[in-house]
C-alpha cells in the first residue's frame, strides 16, 4: 500500500507541475500538440483476485486524447472520436496472510505495478477499447483486458456508459494469483496449477460529468466472475467468485502545442 501511495504521489506531483503548463482551451486544441487528461480515483476492489472483500485504493488516471505531430501523423481527435492511444497503469496491492488470516500458509505476493497501452475506437455512440500490460514486481505476467460501450448523451456535461467487460492473463499471472505450489499445499488449499487465457468476464458502467473544458469527475461500478481455471482455483472457493468494484476520480485536461 505505502508504494501504491508514493506511485500515485508521482502522478499527482506531474499533474500539478503540468498544470503551470500554457494551454489552451479544450475547444481551441488545434495544430501539431498532445492533448491529454490527467487524474487520480479512490477505487474499491477485491482485497485479491477471488477475495469477498473489499478495499480502497488510489489509482493514477493517465490518458492520451490527441497527439499531432508537424509532419500531421495525428492519433485521437482530442473530442474522444475516432481512434486513440494511451498509456495504461495499474497496481495490484500486496496479498498477504497478515492481512487476510483466510490464506495462511499461502506465500506473500508483493505489490505488482502493470504498464502497458490501451487503444479505443470510438465512433457516435459506440466504441470498442483494449489494454495490454506487462507486470514488474509482484508478478511478471502479461494481463489484458477487452471491452465495448453503449454510450449515452443527453447533454454536453453528462455522459452515461456501460458495457461487458472480458479480463485475460497468461500462465504466469494466472498461477501467481490463482495457483498453489506443491510447498503451499494443504487441506485448505490443494496444490494447483493453472493456465492462462480468459480469467473473468462481466459488465462495466460508468457516467462523466464535464464541470468545464478542462476538469471532469467520473464514476465507474463493475462486476466481474471468475471463469474457468481461476474460478476452480481453491483460492475462490474459499473466496467469492464474484467481484466488485467501484471509483470516485476527477481528471484534469492538458492541452499543449508543439
Amino acid at each position: 500500500m505505502i508504494k501504491t501511495l508514493r506511485f500515485t504521489a508521482v502522478s499527482l506531483a506531474a499533474a500539478t507541475l503540468a498544470a503551470f503548463v500554457p494551454q489552451a482551451s479544450a475547444q481551441d486544441a488545434t495544430g501539431p500538440g498532445i492533448s491529454l487528461e490527467l487524474g487520480v480515483a479512490g477505487k474499491v476492489s477485491a482485497r485479491y483476485f477471488g477475495s469477498s472483500k473489499l478495499v480502497l485504493s488510489p489509482v493514477p488516471l493517465i490518458r492520451l486524447k490527441r497527439l499531432e505531430l508537424p509532419n500531421g501523423f495525428t492519433i485521437g481527435g482530442g473530442s474522444g472520436e475516432g481512434f486513440s492511444l494511451s498509456p495504461s497503469i495499474d497496481v495490484i496491492a500486496k496479498r498477504s496472510a497478515a492481512n487476510s488470516p483466510e490464506l495462511a500458509g499461502l506465500n506473500t505476493i508483493g505489490t505488482a505495478v502493470e504498464l502497458g497501452v490501451a487503444a479505443k475506437y470510438q465512433m457516435g455512440n459506440f466504441r470498442v477499447m483494449g489494454a495490454v500490460r506487462q507486470g514488474f514486481g509482484g508478478h511478471k505476467g502479461v494481463r489484458a483486458e477487452l471491452g465495448a460501450d453503449v454510450i449515452v448523451r443527453p447533454d454536453e456535461q453528462w455522459t452515461f456508459y456501460g458495457g461487458p467487460r472480458l479480463n485475460f492473463g497468461n500462465s504466469k499471472f494466472t498461477n501467481t494469483y490463482f495457483g498453489v505450489t506443491a510447498a503451499e499445499a494443504s487441506a485448505l488449499y490443494p496444490a494447483t496449477t493453472t493456465s492462462g487465457g480468459l480469467y473473468s468476464a462481466g459488465l462495466e458502467a460508468g457516467v462523466r460529468f464535464q464541470v468545464d473544458n478542462n476538469w471532469a469527475i467520473e464514476a465507474e461500478a463493475g462486476w466481474s466472475r471468475l471463469t474457468g481455471d481461476a474460478a476452480s482455483s481453491p483460492i475462490a472457493v474459499q473466496g467469492s467468485r464474484n467481484q466488485y468494484s467501484a471509483s470516485l476520480g476527477v481528471v484534469r485536461r492538458f492541452d499543449i502545442g508543439f
